[in-house]
């Protein structure tokens, strides 16, 4: 049975839009304590020196004043007993285990790089020795005269005098403009939906933007291939824009917390929305056209 801090707690995120994996990603505490403290059951926390922490950190994610809850409910909560200090358990976040491994594997290449520009800088020093060498060796057909003074002998291709002029005279025919290349066609089409994610396929041109327009309140976040946020979880406020270069992105996942106040356009295009959910995921695959 759901007492009465835990109803408050659940009511203001509902009210956002969050479900219980959205505040874990934002509070960074774990989903089984988040259901613990809307039903009550504090036994469950990793001591009771973690429960007004918990508490104070879901109500700020939900925008409720977390000392004046405390004080109003203090009679829920359990007496805190003296526990030895330990580290919080805190789920350490995405961004920071995707920057560690992505350092660690530049530092692990760069050797290689180094390696392959020095192989680089030696090829082209010696093209550059043989090309002076072929030019020096190349020197342009001369004829000799009785006086021992050079001349270069005239080509059996020249015009004849008073030909050049002639040929300058003449009009020179107007070269037809080249044809643009037609722009590939886009298309977007719903591939299905499972549970709150709604699946779409796009085949278009490889440079591509995704515009995210915002009319009311909504929790939004934005994550590739490699699950790195390309727009962190935040609430947007009504009146707000993001525009993001997805050229080369092959999928591109958007978690929307109040469907209904986003607007998404790719290239211009507007997506529309399969399911009528206020939380669900868009997810979108991308082909380049041919």
């Amino acid at each position: 049975m759901l007492n009465e801090l835990g109803t408050r707690l659940k009511e203001a995120r509902i009210a956002k839009g969050y479900s219980l994996e959205d505040l874990q990603d934002v509070t960074k505490i774990q989903k089984r304590y988040l259901a613990g403290i809307e039903e009550g059951n504090y036994s469950m926390m990793p001591g009771q020196f973690y429960v007004r922490a918990f508490i104070k950190q879901y109500a700020d994610a939900v925008g409720l004043n977390a000392d004046e809850l405390l004080e109003q409910h203090k009679a829920e909560m359990p007496e805190t007993a003296k526990e030895p200090a330990s580290k919080p358990m805190a789920t350490p976040s995405r961004r920071q285990s995707i920057s560690r491994s992505s350092s660690s594997r530049i530092n692990e290449k760069m050797p290689m790089v180094i390696v392959a520009l020095f192989i680089v800088v030696i090829l082209l020093v010696m093209w550059l020795f043989y090309y002076m060498a072929t030019q020096n060796d190349s020197p342009a057909e001369e004829t000799g005269t009785e006086d021992g003074l050079q001349y270069e002998a005239p080509s059996e291709d020249a015009p004849a005098a008073g030909e050049g002029e002639e040929a300058a005279e003449e009009e020179p025919a107007e070269e037809e403009p080249a044809e643009e290349p037609a722009e590939p066609e886009t298309v977007i089409t719903p591939a299905g939906t499972d549970g709150e994610t709604t699946t779409y396929q796009w085949t278009g041109p490889a440079e591509r933007e995704l515009t995210i327009n915002v009319t009311g309140r909504s929790w939004v976040a934005v994550t590739d291939i490699n699950q790195a946020d390309m727009i962190p979880p935040r609430e947007m406020q009504a009146g707000e824009s993001e525009t993001l270069d997805l050229s080369g992105t092959p999928y591109v996942r958007i978690r929307l917390g109040a469907t209904p106040n986003v607007e998404l356009t790719l290239n211009g295009e507007p997506i529309e929305y399969v399911q009528e959910l206020t939380t669900q995921n868009i997810v979108i695959e991308f082909t380049d056209a041919e």
